[in-house]
Formats: C-alpha cells, sequence, structure tokens
C-alpha cells in the first residue's frame, strides 16, 4: 500500500512469485522522479529485409511456400510502437506467460501466431543438436564461407549476408536459387521473429533446417517462433531491462486487433498486390495480420504515449476489449490448418528455449469459460539456459518435453462455450483480483481511483 492507501497487488502472492525483481516494481517505486524515455524498450529488429521495396524473384518465393514462410513474407513493413510495446510488456508474467489486465489474463497464443503471421504450428519441434561446425554449415547451404570477422560463434552478420545474397541472377540455376532463398529465409527470420537484441546478427541456427525446403515445411516454426517471443517478453518484464526482440510485430498486431482504442485511426487502406509465382500464377492471400500493411495512420497521435497506455489498460472496460477478433475473418488455408492445436497446453521448443503455452488461463480468447486454471510450471528456471555454453544436443536434452509436444493432441484444454461477458462477481474474477498487479504507476492508480469517485 502506498501514500494514498492504494494496493497496486497481489494480495495474494502466491501466483506472481516474482513481483520483487519484476520492472513493475521498480516503475511504482519510482513513479514521481523516473525519466519515462528509460522506460520505453528497445524494440530490436532489421528494417532494412522487412521494408524492401523490391521483393524477392518469382522462383525464391515458390521456395518459401514450401518451407512455411509465405505468411511472413507476404507482411510488409509497419513501424513498431515502442511505447505500446513497453507498456504490455509491463504487464507480461513470466510465471503464467500471460499479461495480466484488470479483467483477467491474456496471451498470445499458437493461434495468434499462425492466424496473424501465417507460420505453421502443427509439425515437428524445431529441434536439433548443435554440434556443428558453422562456417562448414555456410558453405554447404549457401555456397560461400563467410569471412571470420562475420560470423561471431554461431550467429552472422546480416549486412554480409544482405550484401552477398543480393538480386537473384537472371541465369542462376536451382542450386543458385535454393542459396539465395536460404539467404532470404535467414534475414527475413533473423529481422523480425527470431531478431534478438544484436541489431544485426542472425543465429545460424535456422540454416540447420534447411537443407532441403520440403522437410522445413514440416517444422511447426509458428511453436518456436512463439517460444522466442515469450522468452524474450519474460527477460524484458525483469526490472532495468532496456532491449526486447523477436516477433514483436505480432505483440503489436495482437494489441490493436483486441484493443480497438490503442489502434491508429486509419486515413486509407490501399490494396496489395502479392504479385505471381514462378508460374506466372497469382499468389494467395496473405495472413490477418496483412490488414494494417499499407494502411496510412496519423502521425504523431496523442496515444503514442507510454503512461496513456498504462492508464487506458489499467481503467479497460469490458466493451473495450475484442476477445475473439478472428471469428468473422475471411483466412487462407494456411492460417487455419493447426486449429487443432490452438489450445494444447505443451511445451513450446525452439532449440534451446523451452516455454509452457497456457491457453487454459485464457479460454475467453476461444470463446470458452474461463475458470479458476490450476497451478502450472512455466518453467522459468530455464532462462537461464543459453547458446553461450558449448554445442549440445538438444533433442536429448529436452527429450522429455519434445515426447508432450509430439502427444500435443492429447493435452488440448476446453470448457463450456459462453456469449456473455464474464461479471464482476464471478468466481475467477474474485480470485484473480487477489492474485494479480492490478497497478503499474502511482500516477495511472491515482487517475483511476478519482475517475471511479466521479462515476
Amino acid at each position: 500500500m502506498d501514500d494514498l492507501g492504494i494496493i497496486p497487488g497481489p494480495i495474494d502472492a502466491s501466483v506472481l512469485t516474482l513481483q520483487a525483481k519484476h520492472r513493475s516494481t521498480d516503475i511504482w517505486n519510482n513513479d514521481m522522479g523516473g525519466d519515462i524515455k528509460n522506460l520505453i524498450l528497445h524494440c530490436r529488429r532489421r528494417e532494412a529485409v522487412l521494408s524492401r521495396s523490391n521483393r524477392p524473384h518469382p522462383r525464391i518465393v515458390s521456395y518459401l511456400q514450401r518451407a512455411g514462410f509465405y505468411g511472413l513474407y507476404c507482411l510488409r513493413f509497419i513501424q513498431l510502437d515502442w511505447a505500446l510495446i513497453s507498456a504490455f510488456v509491463e504487464r507480461w508474467r513470466p510465471e503464467t506467460h500471460t499479461f495480466h489486465l484488470p479483467l483477467g489474463e491474456m496471451t498470445i497464443t499458437l493461434q495468434d501466431m499462425e492466424v496473424m503471421l501465417g507460420l505453421p504450428v502443427d509439425g515437428r519441434p524445431v529441434i536439433r543438436s548443435t554440434i556443428l561446425k558453422w562456417p562448414e554449415l555456410c558453405g554447404e547451404l549457401l555456397g560461400v564461407i563467410p569471412p571470420p570477422e562475420k560470423l561471431v560463434g554461431c550467429r552472422l552478420n546480416m549486412t554480409w549476408l544482405s550484401e552477398t545474397f543480393g538480386v537473384l541472377p537472371d541465369n542462376a540455376d536451382e542450386v543458385t536459387v535454393q542459396r539465395y532463398a536460404r539467404a532470404y529465409i535467414l534475414e527475413m527470420l533473423g529481422g523480425s521473429v527470431f531478431a534478438d537484441t544484436s541489431g544485426d546478427l542472425v543465429h545460424l541456427l535456422w540454416l540447420m533446417f534447411l537443407d532441403d525446403f520440403d522437410t522445413a515445411g514440416e517444422y511447426s516454426w509458428g511453436s518456436a517462433a512463439l517460444a522466442w517471443l515469450y522468452r524474450q517478453l519474460c527477460n524484458a518484464a525483469k526490472a532495468r531491462t532496456k532491449d526486447i526482440g523477436g516477433a514483436l510485430i505480432l505483440v503489436q498486431l495482437w494489441a490493436w486487433s483486441r484493443f480497438p482504442r490503442m489502434t491508429p485511426e486509419i486515413v486509407s487502406i490501399q490494396p496489395i498486390d502479392y504479385g505471381v509465382d514462378a508460374a506466372g500464377q497469382p499468389l494467395p492471400q496473405g495472413p490477418y495480420g496483412i490488414r494494417w500493411c499499407n494502411a496510412k495512420c496519423q502521425k504523431n497521435v496523442s496515444t503514442h504515449v507510454l503512461r496513456h497506455y498504462r492508464s487506458a489498460l489499467g481503467m479497460q472496460h469490458p466493451d473495450e476489449i475484442v476477445w475473439q477478433p478472428y471469428i468473422n475473418a475471411n483466412l487462407p488455408d494456411y492460417c487455419l490448418r493447426g486449429r487443432e492445436i490452438w489450445r494444447t497446453m505443451v511445451p513450446l521448443i525452439c532449440v534451446h528455449i523451452v516455454e509452457m503455452h497456457c491457453p487454459d488461463r485464457v479460454l475467453r480468447q476461444f470463446g470458452m469459460q474461463q475458470s479458476i486454471p490450476r497451478p502450472i510450471n512455466t518453467y522459468v528456471t530455464l532462462h537461464a539456459v543459453t547458446l553461450r555454453k558449448k554445442e549440445t544436443d538438444w533433442t536429448k536434452k529436452w527429450e522429455s518435453h519434445v515426447d508432450t509436444w509430439n502427444n500435443r493432441l492429447e493435452h488440448v484444454i476446453t470448457s463450456d462455450i459462453v456469449s456473455d461477458p464474464m461479471s464482476y462477481n464471478d468466481e475467477y474474477m474474485v480470485w484473480y483480483r487477489r492474485i494479480t498487479r492490478r497497478y503499474i504507476s502511482k500516477q495511472s492508480a491515482s487517475f483511476d481511483a478519482l475517475v471511479r469517485v466521479f462515476t
């Protein structure tokens, strides 16, 4: 409780056990004196590949389709709102892998990954041994060994990659096309969904899976990208963290689709030209996230302020949340192929990363009745596992988690269908108000208290 008699929470600390080290504790304790700019996270991604005006040759696009990356390829450049992302990170909890909001928990799920970005979620886990010689792997699959100064451990300089594999030669043979396709995929993944905090390096982990494009298409790239994002969110939720990577565009699009008051005003939307394939046929529709591509938004609007976002999130009303934004959406088939496992409670695996998927805590996002969720282990102790240690056969190290993933259909959670909003006195809400962190800052808490007095 502070001087104003406001309790930020949690009242019951049995769920949010890491509150003392969470960034929201620092914000609360230093609310009146801190520099707000220092609390806005540096959102890391490589803009160059995302903002290219020239799209790759149709022969390359055919390999992107086979490998499962067509949906991601379709997404054009969308400016990241660092303040918006920072506001949601302040409410992200590593203990539950959910955002703790006033009206309950919400999170980014396998459904969001597949529908928004078009990445396949149902498939083989993205895991292999990293006992490899990385320069030799580049020589084998890219046809060139990078200069030593361009290779940092198992991470490759993306500027060098972009300069080496620029425009595909007109007379390229199929082996050359495949090499250029692998380079494009590496740059696309390193610049977006698997971005780390380095800014210009991409892990060669992904190159391991691109020796055969059809086999690459059998992997659950969406679950791997979600594991990577969860890890980035968990790390960024710690006090005094300044950088964040991962699929941040998904965080932003997820927020825009569910919180209309935070969505920028759309001035106009231009039709998207997807181009043609190698046979000259029109390419298919992009994923749900493309609805914000080519949209011209008003600039310098007041909503691009961290304190405003905090207040907006802290005073949500039931009618201001869209729990199921995809119900009436016209989606391509590749955005729906994994729908049978969207609600599976399993560990998400991304080589060395293991993060728990917890749809049982956000069943309203699937149109179902939310009950008090069972305690679950989100494996926060695994956050110390990195690739800095010596090479490892991760298939053996994470064998039990792989087995659980392979039986993912047996772990799909379900509940009664519900259409009415959850009442204030619902059993879940009574429990939730005791275990959650209600307020982030004293300023927003005080403002909320005043608003409630006069309404």
